[in-house]
């Protein structure tokens, strides 16, 4: 009787051991590549991967958790000044100003078994240029044709000079070609297959991505097993998480929580400052709107204390930005200078304008959780709107999908906040949001445009710089924004992890480890 018990229960150990082995859930612990037995590393974002499928929508938050499946073409080099540095693509070069010829790593290879070549390359830029719902397509439409001389070499025809191509193709996340052949890109939203340095377990929308080490990755294995990406929206929450040991990694620490983070004995707070611009769009897309009088755009500029707000909001983590680009780009006109706080100047300018401030009531989206201090900064602008000139905002603070899907779609009030990056290029950033039919763009202006449009095509780094510092220039007089800041990234990070952050805002697990 007794063995039979005893038989019994190795029967239902095993039983459940095969359940939760076929569950589909995050495998805790899981063995590291130096062979220890591991917790995951939980790394909690302010919102959900916004889909699967690579180069489908434009959201820095999922880029960064799709990069760990698909791996980026090229990625930024810290010892280079942030430029180009090679990645899936060994080596490039300009052949003449239509012609780019990039030479492919060799031997690396898809979760599925599938050989990423040069066809890899063009099957992904051609469902790009296909997806006309795709937000890369537009980013794509200056290549003019793909060409695969052999396994290892992709060359790219642009329709026109387009020195910005190295930043397009490098965020290019390369799709597995017989796959999306076969069953089509959107499949991949089911059966996410890329050469990262990650495989999909699973995904629970709004709840979690659960990620393990792929053995053959052709950067070497990850020494971090398991990884588990947790959106998160409130900043408290994530910060309650963090010092409960519930995630290892957070973004947005607040800034009022700093000393919190450092004294908790449990995590500590790394901060870098990032290439992201945080900007209030002052949307003169809209019927009717006030802010097609370029007096009041400016008049609501004089009439922020913006750095008042860095001081007091931010705790002094951000960098006060001039125009529209920030210190750390290197195409950054110098000579301008941010519009000084003077609350005269822009009354003046609204009389001018035959507008009384005091009669207006303005409306504005910002999103909660997203960027640090968000929720905070967004009802700053509004209380110094309302005390210097007499206007009233009110606010509508939007989950993050809701808010980009509202700026895409041109369904945002007069005013929407909005941070941008990795903003390492002048085109980037001012030719995708001061023109006026690009995605996240909430303002149009035909005599920025043209200049935008001149910029464009020039090859000659004097000449370029001539005609971006020109652009720049406009921008800022044109005052399609409130100019904000530079953002500072305040990451909380768990005694357990070793991770010093970027400022191109990745979080690679593969190039870390556990301490000890």
């Amino acid at each position: 009787m007794q063995r039979q018990r005893r038989f019994l229960a190795v029967l239902v150990a095993l039983a459940l051991a095969m359940i939760a082995g076929c569950s589909g859930g995050a495998k805790s612990p899981s063995q590291g590549a130096d062979g220890k037995t591991q917790k995951p590393l939980v790394i909690a974002l302010g919102s959900d991967t916004r889909t699967l499928i690579p180069m489908k929508i434009v959201d820095s938050t999922t880029a960064q958790q799709l990069t760990y499946i698909y791996d980026d073409f090229l990625i930024r080099d810290p010892a280079k000044n942030w430029d180009w540095g090679p990645n899936l693509a060994d080596s490039w070069r300009i052949v003449d100003d239509l012609t780019w010829e990039f030479k492919l790593h060799k031997g690396i290879k898809f979760h599925n078994g599938e050989d990423f070549t040069a066809e890899s390359v063009k099957v992904t830029i051609d469902t790009i240029q296909a997806d006309k719902d795709s937000h890369y397509n537009p980013r794509f439409s200056m290549i003019k044709e793909v060409q695969t001389p052999d396994p290892y070499t992709v060359i790219i025809k642009t329709d026109k000079p387009s020195p910005i191509l190295l930043s397009r193709i490098a965020d290019l996340k390369p799709m597995p070609p017989k796959f999306v052949k076969d069953k089509g890109a959107a499949a991949l939203q089911q059966t996410p297959i890329g050469v990262g340095p990650y495989k999909f377990v699973k995904h629970v929308k709004d709840e979690q991505l659960v990620l393990e080490a792929n053995p053959d990755y052709w950067g070497g294995k990850p020494s971090i097993q398991q990884v588990i990406f947790k959106p998160i929206p409130e900043f408290a929450t994530r910060l309650s998480a963090l010092l409960a040991g519930e995630v290892d990694i957070i973004q947005s620490v607040p800034t009022h929580a700093v000393d919190q983070v450092n004294n908790s004995g449990k995590a500590t707070v790394k901060v870098v400052p990032s290439s992201r611009i945080n900007y209030v769009a002052l949307n003169n897309l809209k019927p009717n709107s006030p802010f097609k009088d370029v007096r009041i755009r400016q008049a609501m500029n004089y009439g922020v204390d913006v750095d008042s707000i860095i001081k007091f909001v931010l705790s002094g983590y951000a960098t006060r930005m001039a125009g529209a680009l920030a210190e750390i780009n290197p195409e950054t006109n110098k000579s301008i200078k941010p519009y000084p706080f003077d609350v005269a100047k822009a009354k003046q300018l609204f009389a001018d304008a035959g507008v009384d401030p005091t009669k207006l009531t303005l409306t504005m989206d910002a999103s909660m959780g997203r960027y640090p201090m968000d929720k905070e900064f967004a009802e700053a602008v509004a209380a110094q709107l309302n005390k210097n000139l007499g206007i009233k905002v009110n606010i509508t603070f939007n989950e993050w999908g809701t808010h980009l899907d509202k700026i895409v779609k041109r369904n945002t009030g007069d005013m929407f906040v909005l941070g941008w990056g990795p903003a390492f290029d002048a085109e980037g950033t001012i030719g995708d949001l001061f023109v006026g039919d690009r995605t996240y763009s909430g303002f149009g202006d035909p005599v920025l445009e043209k200049q935008i449009n001149e910029a464009r095509p020039l090859v000659d780094p004097a000449k370029r710089q001539a005609a971006w510092d020109k652009v720049q220039e406009e921008a800022y007089k044109t005052a399609g924004w409130i100019f904000l800041w530079q953002q500072h990234d305040l990451y909380g990070v768990s005694n357990r992890v070793d991770f010093t952050p970027r400022a191109d805002e990745r979080i690679d697990a593969w190039r870390m480890k556990f301490k000890g």
